[in-house]
């Protein structure tokens, strides 16, 4: 009986307060309103720049974040988006990852130099391991805060590699090494990185809790994934859909697989939604469609307004106080994990290739972090700091802290003067 009273004075509240005048939330969506407006301008403008001044976006993008954030004019705070900033980041980061699986194609992993598949296996796997070890020992950081560090800076991504080769030119080989790393190396990190959350926030978890759940997660996002995509390819291939429509209900349809597959794992296992995305994605990119080149032009215009628009969010709210915790021993983190550690797994996944050194010494000086990372990062990084009780504050800082150190030493660094790298170590074929 109460149950029945609720409801329809819940309902009738809720259209009493949209009809009021309120100058108080009229003010507050206006604001909103133009901030993200703002935003939007900002990341068109960083892609502007980008291609005019054939420097990567990436560094135009953190430059805007960090100027309207709280450190520079305070335009966006962590209370802007409020509750809201983990849906927003996690839908984002579907989009992203659906986007960099569909270009991902069969051929292209088997046709790829032996040097890539070591570096996706091999490589991510001692990057992974190294990685724990020296955020474990520099900043005594607790092992599941160290291999959820590990996890996240595995990846390079699609995100900070393309807008590099868009400016300098190297040998095919070079370009298909670093390439096949940033696609395949977002999902894996992604999803290693899930699980290992997964085991942080978990109660109680023995070894083979910890098997069974990295299965459940891959297995729910992986078969949600597959039908999503089933369903996107009958109705493209066998609905018909008149001419002058089939190539725009492609691109959207493809865009609604992105986000419905991660809405659908998401609400099962709050983790699973970014496998199934990516098994979405892949799938699709691997299925013969019609207009497959228009949905491809579309997904990567939609990811890029969608990047612009979470990088300078998540730049925007990095506090330099979190950097500057860290202390010397941050800077040691970044130093063995780009100087040390980066040239090893590379020289060790291209050993007994036909690579001269001044091209592995490249592609170890090319391992910027994107926006894979930070993003995830930050979703944890809510997560254990909102969790009741919090699950790991302490944590929470040195995951953000120690993930966007990297991602601007290696983006301002590496993607910055990654024309430089490339003169300095000679692997430039032709200067445009």
């Amino acid at each position: 009986m109460s149950g029945s009273s609720v409801r329809p004075l819940l309902f009738k509240r809720s259209v009493t307060v949209r009809e009021v005048d309120d100058p108080v939330s009229i003010h507050v969506d206006l604001e909103l309103i133009a901030l993200v407006a703002a935003i939007v301008g900002f990341g068109t403008a960083a892609q502007f720049l980008a291609a005019k001044y054939r420097v990567p976006s990436v560094l135009f993008l953190i430059v805007a974040g960090i100027t309207i954030g709280p450190e520079g004019l305070g335009i966006i705070t962590t209370e802007t988006f409020g509750d809201s900033l983990s849906t927003i980041v996690g839908v984002s980061v579907a989009i992203i990852v659906f986007e960099g699986s569909f270009r991902l194609t069969f051929e292209t992993a088997r046709t790829a130099p032996q040097a890539a598949k070591r570096l996706i296996t091999i490589g991510a796997a001692l990057s992974f391991l190294g990685t724990a070890l020296t955020v474990r020992l520099f900043l005594d950081a607790n092992w599941d805060v160290a291999f959820l560090v590990g996890a996240l800076l595995v990846a390079t991504g699609p995100t900070v590699i393309t807008p590099i080769l868009a400016v300098i030119s190297v040998r095919e080989e070079v370009a298909t090494i670093l390439e096949t790393e940033g696609i395949i190396n977002d999902v894996t990190a992604a999803i290693l990185a899930v699980v290992i959350f997964k085991t942080m926030t978990a109660q109680e978890l023995a070894p083979r809790g910890f098997i069974f759940l990295f299965i459940e997660r891959l297995g729910l996002g992986i078969i949600t994934g597959l039908v999503i995509a089933g369903v996107v390819w009958y109705l493209l291939t066998r609905v018909d859909l008149p001419e002058q429509a089939a190539p725009q209900t492609a691109r959207l349809l493809a865009l609604a697989g992105a986000v419905i597959a991660f809405a659908i794992a998401d609400s099962v296992f709050s983790e699973a939604g970014i496998a199934a995305a990516a098994t979405a994605g892949f799938t699709l990119g691997n299925l013969e469609l019609p207009h497959r080149e228009s949905m491809l032009r579309f997904n990567q215009d939609v990811t890029l307004l969608v990047l612009s628009f979470v990088f300078i969010t998540l730049a925007a709210l990095l506090e330099f106080s979190e950097l500057r915790a860290l202390g010397v021993a941050g800077l040691g983190v970044v130093g063995v994990v780009t100087v040390v550690l980066r040239p090893l797994v590379v020289f060790i996944s291209t050993a007994g290739e036909t690579f001269p050194v001044r091209e592995r010494l490249f592609i170890s000086f090319i391992g910027p972090r994107g926006i894979i990372p930070a993003s995830v990062a930050t979703l944890f990084a809510i997560r254990l700091e909102t969790n009741t009780p919090p699950t790991d504050p302490a944590g929470a800082d040195i995951l953000l802290g120690t993930v966007f150190l990297i991602i601007l030493v290696t983006d301002v660094v590496e993607a910055g003067l990654a024309r430089q790298i490339a003169a300095a170590f000679g692997v430039v074929e032709v200067e445009e």
